[in-house]
């Protein structure tokens, strides 16, 4: 197996030479561009190589960098709005890294009638290295040039390659291995929806990757930034007003290992469904009773008959996975305004089938130092993913000073999934052939008007945002049901309950979730002008509103057989069995509810918050933010099994401050405190038990949960040497009192059924230590291949502990907080040469293994153990409109593997411990083509 995995990797690596080997030597022309007059530097000035198309603009502190340039002598010309271009005679870039220090001065006669609408980029590397240069606290990013060089399809792909961040389930983030409750998550400056039930976190997956410009992660608390977090605050923003007219179209065409152009199992499909939209078929009538236990048996008959005979897999062929896009930007002038749009279009469908093994155990003989087998199973899973969306944002800069965007983002993800399901049942003494059909469709529409406003020569900003977001989470007819192999005969017999249903051996779940909320801000920044400038003080406050709706709803319905039922049911098929005349009240099976008053709610939150802050900057080496946040959220739950609504009002004020001392231009020292919030979610309080038919486990709300409070403290180094590259070390620990964990209730479930809901722990400590490398190796050395190459690394160590109250003493101790890595690493070697417009790129990931599930004790905590991910991609430039990128994702398909170290000796070895769940996603090939054109 390690043999076939290296000959991959030496296979990729020998590519990569062959495409690199016969490239020249490359070297980079970098400078700062100033004000003759004021000596200020100028960002958004346009740096051109004269006789061609390479260049740069300068970024916020008037630096720039152009890389890949041949040795040699060079025209240079640099321009900007309102002053005098120049031309630069004869610069030389060779052996070293070019500087060029250059002053334009100001044109006279170009001032007049002139209204300068310039923008800077924010896309890029450069401007994101500069954000977190500039920015006020301790934060990472990626653009969508990063992005553009990758094959990462979706949010949840991209946030994987920030320092510190691990992906959970292929949709949810983790921060500094903190699980996905400790982050906080805003789509273009509005807070972001959730689309889950059952966790509270927001779905990266939904935004697809080609709609990103930038994506921020603000790790250290400042007052401007939301309350509730640890992990870190997320900013995602999607693409924004263009630089010049353009469209572009793209396809991409997939092969993933032992799922494509194979034999594929799954629902039948209409055209709506195939678009990823609910066709409303698998739906419950109109007309079905609110609750089977209240109606007459002739109404009970109708309503078991009412609901489609669906229980038979389509079989087709998997085919290729599709991903289509089509977008547009638009600039143009309207009088003195200036106008900006972009649209764009996406579908995608993929499939895969995975096998997965399944085992679970009963306690652990530790006196004979063997396992005992609950079950083996393995579970052929066929999976349908679907994804359509659309992006329409305008902006209206109507001068330099005023500035209105209108920002629309819509995606409809539907996730479609048969399971069949074999192996043998030891606890319960059967050979199963279980069957499982599920379908949810998840959509989220975010709805933001927001404007800058500067005034008094920029000394008074005000920025504002009107938000409205909507999500929605549809599980129409979750079907589940057994039938046992008598494994001498062959025969196959289905299992129907008597006396009372067991919905997850023969029945249908239904749920729906609507989530609604508003939001608006306004911030008002003031920077007072002094005629002593090494004293430059700004000051901050805002006022935020966000009110948030939902509304949970679920049926739980299994089938029962009658007293005088005819004994040959069990021996039919299971789409014989649900023909009509089985279903009735004599001599058929019945339908028959499972639904209590816990599985629906009525949840509402209101948040209003207020803050302050003060930032004092002196001699341009120190400088220092403080301020204080206040946040008054009032958070209600109703639910007909509670006897009073949940109601948890709590005001916090959180202080924060950060200061950094600038050694020079280019290097700092930072540091931070600041004290957050981690509140309950809702799906946490609602009584609302949802079985788990994957991992075979019930998780219950409690509505006892109080709020989690954390102390946290940031130290980071910084080094920049070029506006492009980065050099940062730090260290952070935080201290929890009352985080929120999973909590195992004992004695809820039968047949190796096992219960969880979430309860407040005492308190818990994370620390650690990071370091994030952006680095150009041209000129380095005298090596071609070297000169050509860029090196992006970030890695994390970290160590967490949790302390656990007598309530909670069936737990393990000493150990991790739930989902906390004690190391994340990522590595990316990329290749680019303009002149065959060639990139190349090496992307290497891995995260320590985690506590997946909290046990207790004697059922030890389940492990998600690491893998090893290499994906490849390169991408070539055909001409001037055509792009082709070809790539592999998952070079290396490491199995995934969930494990309990259960003989305790803390050594985690797949074959002397307990497997729970293993299979290999496999690899995954692209190719692609992309057409662009400007106006």
């Amino acid at each position: 197996m390690h043999r076939v995995k290296i000959t991959r990797l030496s296979f990729v690596l020998m590519v990569l030479l062959t495409f690199c080997s016969s490239a020249f030597a490359q070297y980079s022309l970098t400078g700062i561009i100033k004000d003759k007059k004021t000596n200020e530097t100028i960002p958004g000035a346009n740096i051109l190589i004269k006789g061609t198309t390479t260049g740069a603009i300068s970024d916020l502190e008037g630096r720039f960098v152009i890389s890949n340039l041949r040795k040699g002598s060079y025209i240079v010309i640099i321009s900007y709005i309102s002053y005098k271009t120049i031309e630069l005679d004869n610069v030389r870039v060779g052996e070293h890294t070019s500087e060029l220090d250059i002053q334009l001065e100001e044109s006279v006669a170009s001032l007049e009638g002139v209204t300068v609408t310039a923008s800077r980029q924010t896309n890029t590397e450069i401007s994101i290295v500069s954000s977190i240069k500039i920015a006020e606290v301790v934060v990472s990013g990626i653009s969508a040039q990063q992005i553009s060089k990758s094959q990462d399809k979706d949010a949840s792909e991209v946030v994987k390659r920030i320092p510190g961040v691990t992906v959970v389930g292929n949709k949810f983030i983790r921060i500094r291995g903190l699980a996905e409750r400790y982050n906080n998550v805003l789509l273009n400056q509005s807070p972001a929806p959730s689309m889950e039930a059952d966790i509270r976190s927001f779905s990266f997956d939904i935004v697809p990757s080609s709609l990103i410009d930038r994506i921020l992660i603000f790790k250290s608390p400042s007052a401007d930034l939301p309350g509730d977090f640890s992990g870190g605050t997320v900013k995602i923003f999607t693409r924004s007003i263009p630089e010049e007219s353009f469209y572009e179209a793209g396809y991409t065409a997939g092969y993933r290992q032992g799922s494509s152009l194979t034999r594929f199992k799954g629902q039948e499909n209409s055209f709506i469904t195939n678009l990823g939209f609910n066709d409303r078929k698998h739906d419950l009538p109109q007309d079905f009773p609110d609750d089977l236990r209240r109606v007459n048996p002739q109404q009970l008959t109708d309503a078991g008959r009412a609901l489609p005979n669906d229980w038979v897999p389509q079989t087709s062929n998997a085919g290729l996975n599709h991903n289509f896009n089509l977008t547009g930007g638009l600039k143009l002038k309207a009088g003195k305004v200036s106008i900006g749009n972009v649209t764009s279009l996406l579908y995608s469908s993929n499939r895969s089938i995975r096998s997965i093994e399944r085992y679970d155990y009963m306690e652990y003989d530790k006196l004979n130092d063997r396992s005992t087998m609950l079950f083996s199973f393995i579970d052929r899973e066929y999976n349908y993913n679907i994804r359509t969306g659309i992006l329409h944002n305008w902006a209206f800069r109507f001068n330099q000073n005023h500035t209105i965007e209108v920002k629309n983002f819509f995606n409809q993800l539907s996730q479609q999934q048969y399971i069949l399901r074999t192996g043998i049942h030891y606890d319960f003494n059967y050979v199963p052939e279980n069957h499982s059909f599920d379908q949810v469709y998840r959509g989220i529409y975010n709805g933001q008007l927001n404007g800058t406003h500067k005034f008094l020569k920029d000394q008074l900003i005000i920025d504002w945002v009107a938000g409205y977001n909507t999500s929605y989470r549809n599980q129409p007819d979750y079907r589940r049901y057994r039938s046992d192999v008598d494994t001498i005969e062959g025969t196959r017999t289905l299992y129907i309950p008597l006396g009372s249903a067991s919905a997850y051996f023969l029945g249908r779940f239904f749920s729906a979730m609507n989530e609604h909320s508003t939001s608006g801000s306004i911030n008002i920044t003031y920077k007072p002008q002094f005629t002593n400038n090494r004293f430059k003080p700004t000051f901050k406050a805002g006022f935020i509103l966000e009110k948030k709706q939902r509304d949970f709803w679920a049926r739980n319905i299994g089938y029962v057989r009658t007293t005088q039922s005819d004994p040959g049911l069990e021996n039919l098929t299971i789409d014989k069995l649900f023909q009509p005349e089985n279903i009735n009240n004599t001599s058929g099976m019945r339908i028959d509810e499972q639904s209590n008053t816990a599985d629906s709610y009525t949840a509402s939150n209101l948040l209003n918050a207020a803050f302050v802050m003060i930032s004092l900057s002196a001699e341009n080496k120190i400088n220092f933010n403080a301020g204080v946040r206040l946040e008054d959220n009032r958070q209600q739950l109703g639910n007909k099994a509670l006897f009073t609504d949940i109601n948890n009002n709590t005001i916090d004020l959180l202080p924060s401050a950060n200061v950094s001392y600038n050694f020079n231009d280019k290097s700092l020292l930072r540091a931070a405190y600041g004290l957050t919030v981690n509140r309950p979610e809702f799906r946490e309080l609602a009584p609302f038990g949802f079985y788990d038919f994957s991992f075979n486990l019930v998780k219950k709300g409690n509505k006892d949960l109080k709020n989690a409070t954390i102390h946290n403290i940031d130290l980071r180094w910084e080094y920049y040497p070029t506006p492009s590259e980065l050099f940062t070390a730090g260290v952070f620990y935080k201290k929890f009192i009352d985080p929120i964990e999973t909590q195992f209730v004992p004695g809820g479930g039968s047949g190796g059924i096992k219960d969880f809901s979430f309860a407040n722990v005492e308190s818990a400590q994370s620390m650690g230590v990071e370091a994030e490398v952006r680095r150009s190796l041209a000129g380095l050395t005298a090596s071609d291949f070297i000169s050509d190459l860029t090196i992006i690394f970030n890695g994390a160590l970290i160590k967490s502990r949790v302390n656990l109250d007598s309530s909670l003493v069936r737990q393990s101790v000493n150990r991790p907080m739930q989902g906390q890595s004690p190391y994340i690493l990522n590595l990316g070697i990329y290749y680019r040469n303009l002149k065959n417009d060639l990139q190349v790129s090496v992307l290497y990931n891995v995260t320590g293994r985690y506590i997946y599930s909290i046990g207790f004790d004697v059922y030890p905590d389940v492990y998600q153990m690491p893998r090893n991910v290499l994906d490849f991609s390169i991408t070539k430039g055909l001409g001037s409109h055509f792009v082709l990128k070809v790539g592999i994702s998952d070079i290396l398909n490491d199995d995934d593997v969930l494990l309990q170290d259960a003989n305790g000796d803390g050594k985690f070895e797949s074959n002397g411990d307990q497997v729970i769940q293993r299979y290999s996603p496999g690899s995954l090939f692209n190719l692609g083509i992309v057409w662009k054109t400007t106006k």
